[in-house]
């Protein structure tokens, strides 16, 4: 296929068998052999290759039209367009990832912070698989002891049920405990965080958005109610990534179109991370305002004075019972921007560190299948240690335990988890 597709400067080179590992220069071919481009050409012999099958790549200036040309020279000559992470399922399914790796690759690629990036390559790098392979370990060999005992009673010893149970305790289960809890704590670290501003019309919520966003992307009018439906964008608050929503104001004024913002806002609020309550302290406290406290008690939230650069009508003593941290900013003149931010960033971490580099974090969906592969394992020490429960039934329960680890790295997992782990992916990749 790449003697179609390239062809080598130095004539001695065969372009079937270009020297592996090499950046080799040459012409890239399209239709009709005319060259598309000056290119370098580089060969990855199987099983040395990210797929661990033979690759060559070709690697041209860019640039739209020389693209196209060498897409259509490459369809022309047999190939296809790669699916949705089709590169990476080929690594997986060569052995050259396990299924946890596979997902940090995606992870890497949509990554928007440095920390995100970096809790991906810990995950490519095999961090969680470090973890989870003496996981694996342990309950295959208990699950052996437990089939050999039930399958050959006369050969084999009595079962010791409270000592299996007491290794399968240190051995899986606390180690199992661990990752899903550092997964509650380093969540937003990977992912990121839903911050929602709210309050009544008119505080200045969407001029606080402007000021942390840096741009004026929402509109601000001295009427109140402008904000009818939630503006998102991204922005990094105390080295989190946040997706940062200005809601319509939770006020108490008539109307359709104020009832169906409110709405939006109550919405977007039962989905949040971390509630910004906007306060205005240049005007007396309102029952709006008294309102929004309310309805806002249940949420993490960081309470902010805004237009501190007014003579203030209220103290902050006043939200002394609040239970939340209130911080005075001007929007208009962007002071107390960053101490917001670092708020902001404390509250939505639980003031935890940053996961230490080569330290993975499971995703969602890993923490769902270590969570139900816990509970399994559960099961299954609590039958070794009742005498009366069959040895049947814990066998079962570490069969399921297993099958739920197999949700993460990847082991006898069933299609539909690996279709939806790639479906994740870009097209390529």
């Amino acid at each position: 296929m790449a003697t179609r597709l390239f062809a080598p400067r130095d004539p001695r080179l065969d372009p079937a068998a270009l020297p592996p590992r090499r950046l080799v220069l040459g012409r890239a071919l399209g239709s009709q052999g005319r060259e598309v481009d000056q290119v370098l050409a580089v060969r990855f012999p199987a099983p040395r290759s990210y797929t661990t099958q033979e690759v060559v790549e070709l690697q041209s200036h860019g640039g739209p039209a020389v693209l196209r040309a060498l897409l259509a020279a490459a369809l022309e000559a047999g190939c296809r367009l790669a699916r949705p992470g089709e590169f990476t399922l080929r690594a997986y399914l060569g052995g050259r990832l396990d299924l946890s790796q596979a997902e940090a690759v995606a992870q890497l690629i949509a990554a928007q912070s440095e920390g995100e990036a970096g809790l991906a390559l810990a995950g490519l790098a095999g961090g969680l698989s470090q973890v989870l392979g003496p996981v694996r370990r342990a309950l295959t060999l208990a699950a052996a002891t437990v089939e050999a005992a039930i399958d050959f009673p006369e050969e084999t010893n009595e079962l010791a049920g409270p000592a299996l149970a007491e290794e399968l305790r240190a051995q899986a289960l606390e180690p199992l405990r661990r990752v899903v809890a550092r997964r509650q704590s380093g969540r937003v670290w990977r992912e990121g965080a839903l911050v929602v501003l709210c309050g009544r019309p008119n505080v200045g919520k969407s001029s606080l958005f402007n000021a942390l966003l840096g741009q004026n992307r929402a509109i601000v009018t001295p009427t109140a109610g402008t904000t009818r439906d939630a503006i998102e964008e991204s922005a990094l608050l105390g080295g989190v990534v946040c997706r940062l929503t200005d809601t319509a104001g939770l006020g108490l004024e008539p109307g359709e179109l104020e009832a169906l913002g409110r709405a939006a806002a109550r919405e977007r609020l039962g989905r949040a991370d971390l509630a910004l309550v906007v306060l205005d302290q240049g005007a007396p406290l309102t029952g709006e305002d008294r309102h929004v406290l309310d309805i806002t008690r249940d949420i993490s939230r960081v309470l902010t004075l805004n237009k501190s650069d007014l003579m203030p009508a209220w103290q902050a003593e006043e939200l002394a019972g609040e239970g939340a941290p209130a911080l005075r900013v001007s929007a208009k003149h962007s002071s107390g921007l960053e101490e917001l931010a670092e708020a902001v960033g404390a509250a939505l971490t639980g003031g935890q560190p940053e996961p230490a580099p080569g330290e993975a974090v499971a995703s969602q969906r890993q923490a769902e299948a270590l969570v139900a592969c816990a509970a399994a394992l559960e099961r299954a020490i609590a039958g070794l240690e009742a005498p009366e429960v069959a040895a049947e039934l814990v066998s079962l329960d570490l069969a399921g335990a297993l099958a739920r680890l197999g949700e993460v790295d990847g082991v006898d997992a069933p299609e539909a988890v690996i279709e939806a782990v790639f479906d994740q992916f870009c097209v390529g990749k």
